[in-house]
Protein backbone atom coordinates (compact mmCIF):
# COMPACT_ATOMS: atom_id res chain seq x y z
CA UNK A 1 0.00 0.00 0.00
CA UNK A 2 1.02 3.58 -0.60
CA UNK A 3 1.88 5.96 2.22
CA UNK A 4 -0.52 8.84 2.89
CA UNK A 5 -0.02 11.83 5.17
CA UNK A 6 -3.25 13.50 6.24
CA UNK A 7 -3.68 17.26 6.81
CA UNK A 8 -6.70 18.33 8.85
CA UNK A 9 -8.00 19.78 12.10
CA UNK A 10 -11.77 19.88 12.99
CA UNK A 11 -14.21 17.18 14.03
CA UNK A 12 -15.52 16.28 10.57
CA UNK A 13 -11.96 16.05 9.25
CA UNK A 14 -11.16 13.60 12.05
CA UNK A 15 -14.14 11.47 10.99
CA UNK A 16 -12.86 11.37 7.42
CA UNK A 17 -9.36 10.46 8.65
CA UNK A 18 -10.76 7.55 10.67
CA UNK A 19 -12.76 6.28 7.71
CA UNK A 20 -9.61 6.29 5.55
CA UNK A 21 -7.69 4.36 8.18
CA UNK A 22 -10.51 1.84 8.54
CA UNK A 23 -10.82 1.40 4.77
CA UNK A 24 -7.32 -0.06 4.44
CA UNK A 25 -6.99 1.53 1.01
CA UNK A 26 -3.78 3.35 1.97
CA UNK A 27 -1.23 3.28 4.74
CA UNK A 28 -1.75 6.45 6.80
CA UNK A 29 1.74 7.13 8.13
CA UNK A 30 1.26 10.50 9.79
CA UNK A 31 -0.88 13.55 10.40
CA UNK A 32 -0.23 17.27 10.02
CA UNK A 33 -2.60 19.43 12.06
CA UNK A 34 -2.80 22.84 13.69
CA UNK A 35 -1.04 23.47 17.02
CA UNK A 36 -2.96 23.03 20.28
CA UNK A 37 -5.20 26.03 20.93
CA UNK A 38 -6.46 27.56 24.21
CA UNK A 39 -10.13 26.82 24.77
CA UNK A 40 -12.76 27.48 27.41
CA UNK A 41 -12.82 29.99 30.21
CA UNK A 42 -9.56 28.65 31.61
CA UNK A 43 -7.93 28.74 28.15
CA UNK A 44 -6.63 25.18 28.45
CA UNK A 45 -4.40 24.13 25.54
CA UNK A 46 -6.45 21.60 23.59
CA UNK A 47 -5.39 19.42 20.64
CA UNK A 48 -7.43 19.33 17.44
CA UNK A 49 -9.79 16.43 16.86
CA UNK A 50 -7.54 15.18 14.07
CA UNK A 51 -4.63 15.13 16.51
CA UNK A 52 -6.67 13.08 19.00
CA UNK A 53 -7.69 10.60 16.29
CA UNK A 54 -4.07 10.23 15.19
CA UNK A 55 -3.05 9.53 18.79
CA UNK A 56 -5.76 6.88 19.00
CA UNK A 57 -4.06 5.02 16.15
CA UNK A 58 -0.51 5.73 17.36
CA UNK A 59 0.29 7.87 14.32
CA UNK A 60 3.03 10.50 14.29
CA UNK A 61 1.51 13.98 14.71
CA UNK A 62 3.12 17.13 13.32
CA UNK A 63 1.83 20.49 14.57
CA UNK A 64 4.08 23.04 12.83
CA UNK A 65 3.40 26.71 13.41
CA UNK A 66 4.88 27.24 9.95
CA UNK A 67 5.11 24.90 6.97
CA UNK A 68 8.78 25.57 6.29
CA UNK A 69 11.63 23.45 4.92
CA UNK A 70 12.75 22.35 8.39
CA UNK A 71 9.36 20.82 9.18
CA UNK A 72 9.09 19.41 5.67
CA UNK A 73 12.35 17.53 6.18
CA UNK A 74 10.80 15.68 9.14
CA UNK A 75 7.66 14.85 7.14
CA UNK A 76 9.75 13.49 4.25
CA UNK A 77 11.24 10.87 6.56
CA UNK A 78 7.87 9.08 6.42
CA UNK A 79 8.30 8.60 2.63
CA UNK A 80 4.83 9.88 1.64
CA UNK A 81 3.33 9.00 -1.73
CA UNK A 82 0.17 11.05 -1.18
CA UNK A 83 -0.83 14.14 0.79
CA UNK A 84 -4.56 14.59 1.50
CA UNK A 85 -5.88 17.83 3.04
CA UNK A 86 -9.36 18.12 4.55
CA UNK A 87 -9.94 21.45 6.31
CA UNK A 88 -6.37 21.79 7.53
CA UNK A 89 -6.57 25.52 8.25
CA UNK A 90 -3.28 26.70 6.71
CA UNK A 91 -2.12 27.43 3.19
CA UNK A 92 0.13 24.58 2.00
CA UNK A 93 3.17 25.95 0.11
CA UNK A 94 4.42 24.68 -3.21
CA UNK A 95 7.46 22.90 -1.74
CA UNK A 96 5.09 20.75 0.34
CA UNK A 97 2.54 20.21 -2.44
CA UNK A 98 5.24 18.85 -4.75
CA UNK A 99 6.72 16.47 -2.16
CA UNK A 100 4.62 13.28 -2.68
CA UNK A 101 5.39 11.39 -5.87
CA UNK A 102 1.69 10.70 -6.60
CA UNK A 103 0.36 14.12 -5.63
CA UNK A 104 -1.35 16.36 -3.08
CA UNK A 105 -5.15 16.31 -2.95
CA UNK A 106 -7.91 18.22 -1.19
CA UNK A 107 -11.50 17.55 -0.18
CA UNK A 108 -13.55 20.76 -0.26
CA UNK A 109 -17.15 21.20 0.89
CA UNK A 110 -18.66 22.96 -2.12
CA UNK A 111 -19.11 22.38 -5.83
CA UNK A 112 -15.98 24.20 -6.96
CA UNK A 113 -15.32 26.71 -8.38
CA UNK A 114 -18.30 28.02 -6.40
CA UNK A 115 -17.50 28.96 -2.80
CA UNK A 116 -13.74 28.76 -2.68
CA UNK A 117 -12.44 29.51 0.79
CA UNK A 118 -13.21 28.71 4.42
CA UNK A 119 -16.90 29.63 4.75
CA UNK A 120 -18.14 27.41 1.94
CA UNK A 121 -20.87 25.73 4.02
CA UNK A 122 -22.35 28.79 5.72
CA UNK A 123 -22.33 30.85 2.52
CA UNK A 124 -24.31 28.21 0.64
CA UNK A 125 -26.96 28.27 3.39
CA UNK A 126 -27.02 32.06 3.70
CA UNK A 127 -27.44 32.46 -0.06
CA UNK A 128 -30.42 30.07 0.01
CA UNK A 129 -28.87 27.55 -2.33
CA UNK A 130 -30.91 24.37 -2.71
CA UNK A 131 -27.82 22.19 -3.09
CA UNK A 132 -24.08 22.22 -2.56
CA UNK A 133 -21.63 19.30 -2.62
CA UNK A 134 -18.17 17.87 -2.13
CA UNK A 135 -15.26 18.29 -4.52
CA UNK A 136 -12.03 16.29 -4.69
CA UNK A 137 -9.25 18.26 -6.38
CA UNK A 138 -5.58 17.91 -7.14
CA UNK A 139 -4.02 20.79 -5.23
CA UNK A 140 -1.95 23.62 -6.60
CA UNK A 141 -0.63 26.79 -4.97
CA UNK A 142 -3.82 28.80 -5.39
CA UNK A 143 -6.79 28.61 -3.01
CA UNK A 144 -9.18 25.77 -3.97
CA UNK A 145 -8.01 26.20 -7.56
CA UNK A 146 -6.63 22.85 -8.72
CA UNK A 147 -8.22 20.52 -11.29
CA UNK A 148 -11.35 18.62 -10.29
CA UNK A 149 -11.20 14.83 -9.97
CA UNK A 150 -14.70 14.20 -8.66
CA UNK A 151 -17.80 15.98 -7.35
CA UNK A 152 -20.90 14.80 -5.49
CA UNK A 153 -23.96 17.08 -5.08
CA UNK A 154 -25.69 17.31 -1.68
CA UNK A 155 -29.16 18.78 -1.16
CA UNK A 156 -29.63 21.63 1.33
CA UNK A 157 -32.91 21.20 3.17
CA UNK A 158 -34.91 24.14 4.52
CA UNK A 159 -34.09 23.05 8.08
CA UNK A 160 -30.33 22.54 7.62
CA UNK A 161 -27.85 24.60 9.61
CA UNK A 162 -24.06 24.44 9.36
CA UNK A 163 -23.83 21.41 11.68
CA UNK A 164 -26.45 19.26 9.92
CA UNK A 165 -25.17 20.14 6.46
CA UNK A 166 -21.59 19.39 7.53
CA UNK A 167 -22.72 15.91 8.57
CA UNK A 168 -24.24 15.30 5.13
CA UNK A 169 -21.14 16.59 3.36
CA UNK A 170 -18.89 14.42 5.51
CA UNK A 171 -20.83 11.33 4.42
CA UNK A 172 -20.49 12.38 0.78
CA UNK A 173 -16.74 12.83 1.30
CA UNK A 174 -16.49 9.26 2.60
CA UNK A 175 -18.09 8.03 -0.61
CA UNK A 176 -15.86 10.11 -2.91
CA UNK A 177 -12.71 8.83 -1.22
CA UNK A 178 -13.96 5.23 -1.23
CA UNK A 179 -14.38 5.47 -4.99
CA UNK A 180 -11.42 7.64 -5.95
CA UNK A 181 -8.58 6.72 -3.58
CA UNK A 182 -7.91 3.45 -5.46
CA UNK A 183 -7.64 5.43 -8.72
CA UNK A 184 -5.30 7.94 -7.09
CA UNK A 185 -3.15 5.13 -5.70
CA UNK A 186 -2.96 3.62 -9.20
CA UNK A 187 -2.08 7.08 -10.53
CA UNK A 188 -4.93 6.57 -12.97
CA UNK A 189 -7.51 9.30 -12.52
CA UNK A 190 -9.17 11.84 -14.78
CA UNK A 191 -9.19 15.53 -13.93
CA UNK A 192 -10.81 18.65 -15.33
CA UNK A 193 -9.61 22.25 -14.99
CA UNK A 194 -11.90 24.60 -13.08
CA UNK A 195 -13.60 27.40 -14.98
CA UNK A 196 -12.08 30.43 -13.24
CA UNK A 197 -14.80 32.71 -14.64
CA UNK A 198 -17.29 30.92 -12.35
CA UNK A 199 -15.18 31.21 -9.19
CA UNK A 200 -16.88 32.65 -6.11
CA UNK A 201 -14.77 33.36 -3.02
CA UNK A 202 -16.11 33.25 0.55
CA UNK A 203 -15.11 35.63 3.34
CA UNK A 204 -12.27 34.76 5.70
CA UNK A 205 -12.82 32.92 8.98
CA UNK A 206 -11.62 36.13 10.63
CA UNK A 207 -14.93 37.75 9.71
CA UNK A 208 -16.84 35.29 11.89
CA UNK A 209 -17.43 36.51 15.45
CA UNK A 210 -20.19 36.97 17.97
CA UNK A 211 -20.56 40.54 16.77
CA UNK A 212 -21.02 39.43 13.15
CA UNK A 213 -23.74 36.99 14.27
CA UNK A 214 -26.00 39.75 15.62
CA UNK A 215 -29.36 40.26 13.89
CA UNK A 216 -31.43 43.27 14.88
CA UNK A 217 -34.73 42.56 16.59
CA UNK A 218 -36.42 44.95 14.15
CA UNK A 219 -35.40 42.67 11.27
CA UNK A 220 -36.51 39.53 13.07
CA UNK A 221 -39.83 41.04 14.12
CA UNK A 222 -40.64 42.15 10.58
CA UNK A 223 -39.95 38.60 9.36
CA UNK A 224 -42.25 37.28 12.11
CA UNK A 225 -45.18 39.61 11.52
CA UNK A 226 -45.33 40.48 7.81
CA UNK A 227 -46.32 38.24 4.91
CA UNK A 228 -43.06 38.88 3.08
CA UNK A 229 -41.60 35.63 1.79
CA UNK A 230 -38.36 37.26 0.67
CA UNK A 231 -37.65 38.73 4.11
CA UNK A 232 -38.76 35.58 5.94
CA UNK A 233 -36.65 33.18 3.88
CA UNK A 234 -33.64 35.51 3.90
CA UNK A 235 -33.74 35.89 7.71
CA UNK A 236 -34.31 32.16 8.23
CA UNK A 237 -31.33 31.37 5.99
CA UNK A 238 -29.11 33.89 7.78
CA UNK A 239 -29.95 32.40 11.19
CA UNK A 240 -29.22 28.87 9.96
CA UNK A 241 -25.92 29.96 8.41
CA UNK A 242 -24.78 31.28 11.81
CA UNK A 243 -25.75 28.21 13.82
CA UNK A 244 -24.52 26.46 15.82
CA UNK A 245 -21.36 28.62 15.82
CA UNK A 246 -20.93 31.51 16.48
CA UNK A 247 -24.70 31.42 17.08
CA UNK A 248 -27.26 33.89 15.73
CA UNK A 249 -28.55 36.26 18.39
CA UNK A 250 -30.63 39.38 18.87
CA UNK A 251 -31.38 41.83 21.65
CA UNK A 252 -34.85 42.21 23.16
CA UNK A 253 -35.36 44.84 25.88
CA UNK A 254 -31.58 44.82 26.51
CA UNK A 255 -31.56 41.04 26.91
CA UNK A 256 -29.29 38.98 24.64
CA UNK A 257 -31.35 36.20 23.06
CA UNK A 258 -29.74 33.37 21.11
CA UNK A 259 -31.87 32.24 18.16
CA UNK A 260 -31.27 28.50 18.14
CA UNK A 261 -33.97 27.27 15.76
CA UNK A 262 -36.42 28.95 13.42
CA UNK A 263 -38.75 27.75 10.69
CA UNK A 264 -40.95 29.12 7.91
CA UNK A 265 -44.71 29.02 8.23
CA UNK A 266 -47.25 29.74 5.50
CA UNK A 267 -50.51 31.56 6.12
CA UNK A 268 -52.21 28.18 6.53
CA UNK A 269 -49.84 27.43 9.46
CA UNK A 270 -48.18 24.64 7.50
CA UNK A 271 -44.40 24.45 6.99
CA UNK A 272 -43.52 26.61 3.98
CA UNK A 273 -42.02 25.06 0.89
CA UNK A 274 -38.87 26.68 -0.49
CA UNK A 275 -40.20 26.65 -4.05
CA UNK A 276 -43.54 28.23 -3.13
CA UNK A 277 -44.53 31.22 -5.23
CA UNK A 278 -46.80 32.54 -2.48
CA UNK A 279 -46.02 35.79 -0.70
CA UNK A 280 -47.68 34.69 2.55
CA UNK A 281 -44.76 33.13 4.37
CA UNK A 282 -43.59 34.25 7.81
CA UNK A 283 -40.67 33.39 10.04
CA UNK A 284 -41.40 31.40 13.20
CA UNK A 285 -39.07 31.23 16.18
CA UNK A 286 -39.02 27.74 17.69
CA UNK A 287 -36.17 27.67 20.23
CA UNK A 288 -34.19 30.40 22.00
CA UNK A 289 -31.66 30.63 24.79
CA UNK A 290 -30.90 33.36 27.29
CA UNK A 291 -27.37 33.62 28.77
CA UNK A 292 -26.63 31.04 31.45
CA UNK A 293 -29.87 29.12 30.85
CA UNK A 294 -30.91 26.03 28.94
CA UNK A 295 -32.63 26.40 25.57
CA UNK A 296 -36.41 26.92 25.81
CA UNK A 297 -39.26 27.18 23.36
CA UNK A 298 -40.30 30.60 22.10
CA UNK A 299 -43.68 30.08 23.78
CA UNK A 300 -41.95 29.51 27.11
CA UNK A 301 -39.90 32.66 26.61
CA UNK A 302 -43.01 34.73 25.88
CA UNK A 303 -44.72 33.50 29.07
CA UNK A 304 -41.99 35.08 31.16
CA UNK A 305 -41.64 38.23 29.08
CA UNK A 306 -43.64 41.43 29.72
CA UNK A 307 -46.43 41.83 27.15
CA UNK A 308 -45.60 45.56 26.80
CA UNK A 309 -42.64 44.60 24.57
CA UNK A 310 -44.92 43.86 21.65
CA UNK A 311 -43.59 40.35 21.23
CA UNK A 312 -45.56 37.82 19.26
Amino acid sequence: MLNLIYFGSPDFSAQILESIIDSGLVNVVGVVTTPDTPQGRKQVLTPSRVSLTAQKYDLPVFMPAKLDDVNLAHVKLLKPNIFLAVSYGKIIPRSWIETPNIGTFNIHFSLLPKYRGALCISEAIKNRDTFTGVTLIEMDEQLDHGPIISQVPVAIELDDNVATLTTKLTQAAHEILRQKLPEICAHNYAKTAQDKSLAIFTPSHRTVSRESAFISWETVQLALTTNNQELATKTHALIRSLNPEPGAWTKIDNHDIKLIHTSLISSSLQPARPASGSNSTKLAIDTVQVPGKNPISWKQFLIGHPPTSGLK
